[in-house]
C-alpha cells in the first residue's frame, strides 16, 4: 500500500483554521421608495429601490438618479403588454 492517505490526512490536520470577526456598523441614511401601479392580482407593476448614503443630502441626490432610473424602468415595463389570447 502507498502512503499517500496518511500524507493528505497530514496535510489537512496541519492546516490552520482561521477565525475571521466581521463588525457591521449602520452608518448615515436610508432612504426606500416602492412604486405601484394598478390594484389587481395581474394588472399591477411593483417597482422597489433603495439607497444608502453618509448624509441625507447625499442620500437624496442619489435618490433623484435612482428615481430616474425608476421612471424610465416603469416606462419600459409598462410597454410590456400581454397579448389577449385569440379564440
Amino acid at each position: 500500500m502507498s502512503d499517500t492517505t496518511d500524507s493528505s490526512s497530514d496535510a489537512t490536520a496541519e492546516q490552520s483554521t482561521e477565525t475571521q470577526h466581521v463588525e457591521r456598523t449602520d452608518v448615515g441614511v436610508s432612504i426606500t421608495v416602492q412604486l405601484k401601479r394598478g390594484s389587481g392580482t395581474r394588472d399591477e407593476d411593483k417597482i422597489k429601490g433603495k439607497v444608502k448614503a453618509e448624509t441625507l443630502a447625499d442620500a437624496r441626490e442619489d435618490m433623484d438618479v435612482l428615481r430616474e432610473y425608476l421612471h424610465q424602468l416603469a416606462d419600459d415595463t409598462r410597454q410590456i403588454q400581454p397579448e389577449a389570447e385569440t379564440e
